[in-house]
């Protein structure tokens, strides 16, 4: 019986990811989807410059931008009408953010997977992991929907919330958080990209716009969580309206010429709960989403993703074969931003925040450096901070 030195269960950020970084080291890795790609998920899409870092080193971003004309943005908020706008504190020379569309992400970190020997298997579905990965019974591979089994030293659940690999293991959900906001986004052509991720925050409603790739722009409507509920009709007429609520970002004339190129996505307030999971046992890991989910008001999903990746493969292939160290590693990683990310998941109900970053430099600059994890949320908003912005004298709405 053949026995491979990996099964990697999800072939997107993760995934790929984590098998690219193992096979570079010399490891016989097989990649299972039950997609096919390029194929569409949802996500917020932005890549900070941490995580643009990283895509340098493995070699993804050359191909990326080979691949497709990928911008790099500034980022703004606009809170109560106060806007905070600039680059990001650069990273190895990065200092702006990316947004590529999935279909365009996922198919190159795939096609890069592959060029480094990785094995993939798509448009298959994973049905059953073999070993219940305890001590006695450690996690030996995975059957595929035919019947096919991939014995494997090691199996990798990279497949997302509803994770098959976590939920053949019994791996349950911890932590659990939730927001208040739901929303719906699609891709446009015809928007002019202004050079900014822009998201623009009322006490009732958020526009997030900014270039994806190839002339694509995303616009995201945000509500409260009974705005995703109703047809499609409904919810079409829904988001548009919610769009042109905001004529100060988004030219309604602009808007009334572009082309709407994509379906309407959907993302209840249910689908963005936060959780931990266990990271890994005997024969066994989770990666991405099925080990961990913030709120994706921070976009920190892709760059978890691949931390993740990185620090998964250089264990098991290094200083920690058995990943003793990977669960705490993650955690001491989530804290702070954990509660961060879901800060961001709630409507505010104050600009003194939003005032202050807009109103004092070196504040703006932390708030923006805190998604590329170069700064903690605690200095974001330090005491000194909060005691000063939210002094009754500050208190008065000017926007």
């Amino acid at each position: 019986m053949e026995k491979r030195d990996a099964v990697v269960v999800g072939a997107r950020c993760a995934g790929s990811t984590l098998a690219l970084s193992l096979a570079k080291k010399g490891w016989d890795v097989v990649m299972v989807d039950r997609d096919e790609f390029p194929s569409d998920t949802l996500s917020t899409l932005m890549i900070f410059p941490n995580t643009i870092a990283r895509l340098d080193q493995l070699g993804i971003l050359t191909t990326l931008h080979a691949a497709h004309n990928v911008p790099r943005l500034g980022f703004r908020i606009v809170g109560y009408g106060h806007e905070s706008k600039g680059r990001f504190t650069p990273v190895d020379g990065h200092d702006g953010l990316i947004a590529p569309r999935r279909t365009a992400l996922d198919k190159v970190l795939v096609d890069c997977a592959l060029a480094a020997g990785v094995e993939g298997r798509f448009g298959t579905k994973v049905v059953d992991v073999i070993g219940s990965g305890t001590e006695g019974d450690p996690a030996t591979g995975v059957v595929l929907e035919d019947g096919e089994e991939i014995h494997a030293n090691w199996v990798f659940g990279a497949d997302g919330r509803a994770s098959k690999v976590a939920g053949k293991l019994g791996i349950e959900q911890t932590g659990q958080q939730s927001g208040e906001v739901s929303y719906l986004l699609a891709f446009w052509r015809g928007i002019p990209n202004d050079g900014y991720s822009t998201s623009a925050i009322r006490e009732d409603a958020i526009l997030s716009s900014w270039a994806a790739e190839d002339g694509q722009h995303l616009l995201t409507a945000w509500g409260d969580p009974d705005y995703t509920h109703g047809s499609k009709d409904v919810l079409l007429d829904r988001y548009l309206e919610t769009l042109r609520s905001f004529p100060e970002i988004l030219d309604p004339e602009v808007l009334e010429n572009a082309t709407m190129v994509s379906e309407l996505f959907v993302a209840p307030e249910s689908l963005m709960r936060g959780y931990f999971r266990k990271t890994n046992g005997p024969g066994w890991a989770l990666v991405g989403d099925a080990c961990h989910f913030k709120h994706p008001g921070t976009a920190q999903g892709i760059g978890d993703a691949i931390e993740q990746a990185i620090h998964v493969a250089d264990g098991v292939t290094g200083g920690d074969p058995e990943l003793a160290g990977y669960e705490a590693w993650r955690d001491a990683r989530a804290a702070e931003h954990y509660d961060w990310s879901f800060a961001w998941g709630k409507f505010p109900n104050s600009p003194a925040a939003f005032k202050g970053w807009a109103s004092e430099p070196d504040a703006g600059q932390d708030m923006r450096d805190s998604f590329s994890r170069q700064v903690k949320p605690s200095e974001v908003l330090s005491k000194e901070r909060l005691a000063r912005w939210f002094a009754p004298e500050n208190q008065t709405v000017d926007a």
